[in-house]
């Protein structure tokens, strides 16, 4: 199973590129709609949220008024965080139940508004970041929301910035165009990168090692860094291994290059090598080779856009 994570901020295009994922055979996961599901009338959710926020978060028909929450908590960090709370444990379990059920080689993607703000980022084999400019999303949440221009800059305010989510991103759509050409470009990435990622995951085997020209892959950056920390969220608890930049061939691997990366994991003792060689496996760097007992594992990213070389070794005892 492919795991991919969809975030972007208000306004830019987001829902569009999901429709379009959904529509060429992903499974999608809407944080949005599982959102709205935690807090239906007569639901324990609601009922928190009454409790934190009064009763005048209440519409007349007893639902949820969304308005009404919307301006306790837009400006409001505190706010914003209690509410966060109590919605986005409930999302989490009920996307966890709807991942569960998906076939075993399906492309499964979450679409999550608060992806970077919440720190799920690394959880993902691809963070996928549709971005527009600040102002132009302005431009659309008053042109064709009927916003007030002050509350469209205060929805931006409240989120990630641009920089923050494209931090985290591991390919990007930009959509400042025509909707044709992020259809298009959404598509591309779908057929270049995603479905030959999938096909390589499942068939626990590298990419073919010179990174293709993938669609969705400029304006990405911190590979090694985005590699590190998929690497670590997805180690056995306890296992205590370190993960850390390697050097690359021909220099040293903290550097800007979007498509290759080097990567060192380090093991306190032999009998831990082969569940952690398992993980980062799963992770998406499929082992290179049979992990022996001591021996050192290395691992090939899965992803034809990129070339990622992981090395899990035990450390030297001390003398």
């Amino acid at each position: 199973m492919l795991r991919i994570g969809l975030t972007g901020g208000i306004a830019a295009g987001k829902s569009v590129v999901a429709h379009s994922f959904a529509g060429l055979g992903a499974v999608v996961v809407d944080a949005d709609l599982l959102a709205r599901e935690a807090v239906e009338p007569g639901s324990e959710g609601l009922d928190d949220v009454v409790g934190a926020f009064g009763p005048q978060v209440l519409a007349p028909g007893g639902g949820l008024d969304r308005p009404a929450l919307g301006r306790l908590i837009f400006g409001d960090d505190t706010a914003r965080a209690r509410l966060n709370a109590i919605i986005h444990p409930r999302v989490r379990a009920r996307a966890a139940e709807l991942i569960d059920a998906a076939p075993a080689d399906a492309v499964v993607l979450e679409d999550i508004p608060l992806l970077v703000e919440t720190g799920q980022a690394a959880r993902f084999h691809l963070v996928v970041v549709v971005d527009a400019r600040d102002d132009l999303r302005v431009q659309r949440m008053v042109g064709q929301r009927g916003m007030e221009r002050r509350d469209a800059e205060q929805r931006i305010a409240a989120q990630a910035s641009r920089s923050e989510r494209l931090r985290e991103a591991d390919a990007v759509l930009v959509n400042e165009g025509a909707l044709e050409d992020l259809l298009a470009a959404t598509e591309g990435l779908w057929h270049e990168r995603i479905l030959p990622f999938r096909d390589n995951l499942a068939a626990g085997r590298a990419a073919a090692g010179v990174p293709t020209t993938a669609a969705g892959l400029a304006g990405t950056s911190g590979l090694a860094r985005r590699v590190r920390a998929k690497i670590a969220a997805a180690l056995p608890a306890g296992s205590g291994a370190s993960v850390e930049a390697d050097s690359a061939p021909a220099g040293p691997a903290e550097h800007d290059d979007v498509a290759s990366a080097w990567v060192r994991v380090t093991v306190q003792r032999a009998e831990q090598l082969v569940a952690v060689s398992d993980a980062i496996t799963a992770a998406g760097f499929p082992r290179a080779g049979a992990a022996g007992a001591g021996a050192p594992a290395v691992h090939r990213g899965a992803d034809p856009a990129t070339d990622v070389t992981v090395t899990v070794s035990v450390s030297a005892p001390e003398a």
